[in-house]
């Protein structure tokens, strides 16, 4: 689950999920809803591969992937094929296709960066700049 909240010049994404994974994946949904992928046309792959040090910044790593495709190669994500997490790393499969995203993010700050346990499961918050 995730919730959208504005601020001045950003939006703070707050996340909710069972599991660690989980919480990666609703991420990807949230930013998916973002930048106007709906999941119709996956013409096109990619692979993402990180090391963080720490889960929060692992996450705030993986939205700034996203930006990063979508901002340098017009890359529009519409599907997690696949996700894993091991030890401080992350690798991803995902499908979309080319195109002008509906709403450009600049950056993910660590602005407010949380990522901790939560009472059934996981609880995290990351600002992104518009």
């Amino acid at each position: 689950m995730y919730r959208w909240g504005e601020h001045v010049g950003e939006l703070e994404l707050e996340l909710e999920a069972p599991t660690e994974p989980a919480l990666f994946r609703d991420a990807f949904a949230a930013f998916c809803e973002l930048a106007g992928g709906d999941g119709e046309t996956d013409g096109e792959q990619r692979t993402i591969e990180l090391e963080g040090g720490d889960r929060g910044g692992l996450l705030a790593d993986w939205l700034d992937e996203l930006v990063y495709l979508a901002d340098a190669e017009q890359f529009v994500p519409e599907r997690l094929v696949e996700l894993r997490l091991d030890d401080g790393r992350l690798r991803a499969v995902v499908r979309g296709h080319r195109g002008a995203p509906s709403c450009l993010v600049k950056a993910v700050t660590r602005h407010r960066l949380a990522f901790e346990p939560a009472p059934g499961g996981w609880w995290a918050r990351v600002v992104l700049d518009v």
